[in-house]
Parts: structure tokens; C-alpha cells; sequence
């Protein structure tokens, strides 16, 4: 006969400073009263790790006289109060710069909030709130708004025309998880858009100066099976999202959509080496308009191509690294990486083997340093320099916060 199972009396945390118990209460499936289910509790800590605030957790049990279990989850914190910056250089090899400011446990209630200035020839800015766990943890919201300012190159016609283009956007997003790995997402968005030419004299079919206002839904699921170990990663993940917006194109359509899907599968390697492997796709409606959706861009995609080089109405991208730890003492890890990305990008209007194209590929392998706090949330110092490997003379340096994917 099968012993059952003991019931849970009691569930206390210790180690959690900025977050508040109640919080924390909120992201656990397992309740006093409950039978204790090992597997169930598994995921919980699991859930809990993939919290910004926390750096690592685990458990300890104990079953007192009456047969009754208390459990204690010990929290090991981030420091949540970080900054964000990102350096690279833009179309006239000018310095370009990302400045922000997160705090990822606002309140000690698992709020996100964040901010930004960003210098890519002109100024841009924006805000961010999103709480990851509203409410209950099966609910996800977010808020966005933000403006930016870049200078595009647009490719049409066998011409090559700059534009001063201008986002303003606002975006919520409510997002809902059906278990610890499956969720689907809803956003609406309202979008401001204007382009104005660099120089207007020389502008040939073409508008010199277009701006539009655009309403944007989207739809979004994502599986996902990774397991942090503080900064190390195994499992896998897929994200998929269904974009469409209505309001008017340069071209003179009314409508625009787009589909992405994204996978990324790590694996532990020894005891201090991860493998990382990212792979995209991207597929939009297919007109010739100067301004498509995909880009291939040097902090995006291919690390050593450049910013914001090439667009297009469909993208592949392959990206794979290989992490080693190189040293590691208390709240300090080293980390070097050899890496290879790939991508392919279909010219707006061309037909869609395009995309495998030789002008239309590019090829990188590189080497690089992370330099990693593992008690601040996202906080490992990038630095990748990635070198052609067709026959273009081409390299370039790549310096950003996070890991690349």
C-alpha cells in the first residue's frame, strides 16, 4: 500500500530583502493545506529563479511531530537597480549610444520600470512598466512608450536614398500563461511614423517627406523550457508572434503584416562551458516599400556587419557561441566565447529566394569577452569582434550589455 503523501503546513522565505513574502506567495501553485507534490514544488522554484529579482533559490523541507511538512525557500537576490548601455557607431561612423536605467523589482512587487535615452545621430527616449506576474502568476502586463530618431538607408530601385526617420510609439501588452511553459500574448499599439529625405533635391520616386499614424495588434506564444543556473542556461525555447498594422504605407497600402518565429536551445557543457544556439525567421507581406520591417544590423543579428546595413520583407538568421568560464570568484565570472551568425535577408519586392542570395547573405565568425556580475540582473559586459568569412574585407567591434541571446 502507497504511504500518502504529507500536507503542507507551512511556507516562510528567508534571504528575500527588496521582495516583499507576499509577492513571492503569489508565484507559487503549491499552498499550505496542499499534499506536498516534489514535482509541483520543482516548478515552483523554477518560477521563482526566472524572476528578475532573484539570482538563484532552493528549498528546505522538515516534517514536524504531527507529520505535517514546513517548507522554507531560500531566496538569493540580484541587485535590481541597474544601468543599460549599448555603444556603437552609426552610417557616418559616428559614436552612437544607448543610456538607460531598470529597476526590476519596483516596490519589492515584481514590477518592472524603466527608462531610456538614446543618441543614434539624434535623440530618442522612452518608458517601460511591466510586471511580469499581475496579480496571479498565470498574468503578464506590460507598457511601453518611446520615441526614436535614426538616419536609414533605403535601398530602391538600385538607388540608395537617407531618410531622417522619426517612431513615436505606445504599446500594452497583456500576456497569459497557461502553465510554467506555454503563455500567449495580446498587444495593442498605436504608432506615429515620419520620414523625411536628407536631401530632397536629389529625390527620385521617392517622397521627400511622408508621416502617417498607424494602429498595431499583435498575437504571440512562446514555450519555454530553460533552466537557469544563475548565469548558465540549459533547455530550450520558442517564440512566435503575428504583427498587423493598419494605416497607411509610403507605397499607398492600407495594411501591413508580419510573422516571426524564434528558437534558442542551450546546453550545459562540463562544469563551466555553455553552448548557445539561436535560429529566426521572419516573413512579412511582400511589397516594394522602401521602409520593410527586417534588417540586418550588428546588435541585432550578425555581430562584425555593421548597423543597420541591409533591409528587407523576409529574414533568416543562424547564431551559435560557444561560453566558457575562464574564472570565477564570489560575485565575479569571466567568460571568453568563439562564435559564428549567419543571415540572409530578401530585398523588399524580390522574390523570395532572394534570401539565399549571395549579396544578399552574410557570414561572421568571431571571438569575444563577457565580464559578469552574477548578483545583478543582466549584468554581463559584452564585448564580440566578428570577422567576415566570404570574400568581403569586413570586421567590426560590438559592445553591449546581456548576452547576445
Amino acid at each position: 500500500m502507497l504511504a500518502q503523501n504529507p500536507s503542507v503546513n507551512r511556507i516562510s522565505f528567508e534571504g528575500n530583502k527588496k521582495t516583499k513574502a507576499a509577492y513571492l506567495k503569489r508565484l507559487l501553485t503549491l499552498q499550505a493545506g496542499d499534499a506536498l507534490d516534489s514535482l509541483q514544488l520543482k516548478e515552483d522554484i523554477l518560477r521563482i529563479i526566472r524572476e528578475p529579482a532573484v539570482s538563484h533559490a532552493y528549498y528546505n523541507k522538515s516534517i514536524s511531530t504531527s507529520g505535517t511538512v514546513d517548507i522554507t525557500l531560500f531566496i538569493e537576490e540580484n541587485k535590481t537597480l541597474i544601468p543599460a548601455v549599448d555603444v556603437w557607431t552609426t552610417l557616418d561612423q559616428k559614436v552612437a549610444f544607448h543610456l538607460g536605467v531598470n529597476d526590476y523589482i519596483f516596490l519589492g512587487q515584481g514590477l518592472s520600470l524603466g527608462a531610456f535615452y538614446r543618441k543614434n545621430i539624434f535623440p530618442g527616449f522612452g518608458i517601460r512598466l511591466e510586471n511580469n506576474n499581475f496579480l496571479h502568476w498565470s498574468n503578464e502586463l506590460k507598457f511601453i512608450a518611446q520615441q526614436q530618431e535614426t538616419l536609414e538607408p533605403i535601398q530602391m530601385n538600385a538607388q540608395t536614398e537617407r531618410y531622417r526617420y522619426r517612431l513615436q510609439m505606445i504599446e500594452l501588452e497583456w500576456g497569459k500563461a497557461f502553465d510554467l511553459y506555454h503563455k500567449a500574448s495580446l498587444s495593442l499599439g498605436r504608432i506615429y511614423e515620419r520620414y523625411i529625405h536628407e536631401n530632397s533635391e536629389t529625390v527620385t520616386n521617392l517622397p521627400a517627406n511622408f508621416k502617417t499614424a498607424k494602429t498595431l495588434g499583435k498575437l504571440g506564444f512562446t514555450y519555454n523550457k530553460i533552466e537557469p543556473y544563475y548565469y548558465y542556461l540549459k533547455g530550450w525555447s520558442a517564440q512566435s508572434y503575428f504583427t498587423y498594422v493598419v494605416g497607411q504605407n509610403v507605397e499607398g497600402d492600407q495594411d501591413f503584416y508580419q510573422f516571426e518565429i524564434q528558437g534558442r536551445y542551450f546546453k550545459r557543457l562540463l562544469s563551466s562551458g555553455n553552448l548557445a544556439v539561436r535560429g529566426k525567421i521572419g516573413l512579412a507581406r511582400n511589397t516594394p516599400s522602401p521602409f520593410p520591417p527586417f534588417v540586418i544590423d550588428n546588435n541585432q543579428n550578425v555581430r562584425g556587419v555593421g548597423n543597420l546595413i541591409q533591409r528587407g520583407n523576409a529574414l533568416w538568421v543562424f547564431n551559435a557561441e560557444y561560453r566558457q568560464t575562464a574564472f570565477e570568484k564570489n560575485w565575479f565570472a569571466l567568460q571568453w566565447t568563439f562564435f559564428t551568425d549567419h543571415a540572409g535577408i530578401q530585398s523588399a519586392g524580390a522574390p523570395l529566394q532572394t534570401l539565399f542570395k549571395k549579396e544578399n547573405r552574410h557570414h561572421f565568425a568571431g571571438v569575444g569577452l563577457r565580464f559578469i556580475h552574477k548578483y545583478i540582473y543582466k549584468a554581463v559586459l559584452r564585448v564580440d569582434y566578428g570577422i567576415a568569412l566570404n570574400d568581403k574585407r569586413q570586421s567590426g567591434l560590438v559592445f553591449g550589455i546581456d548576452q547576445y541571446f
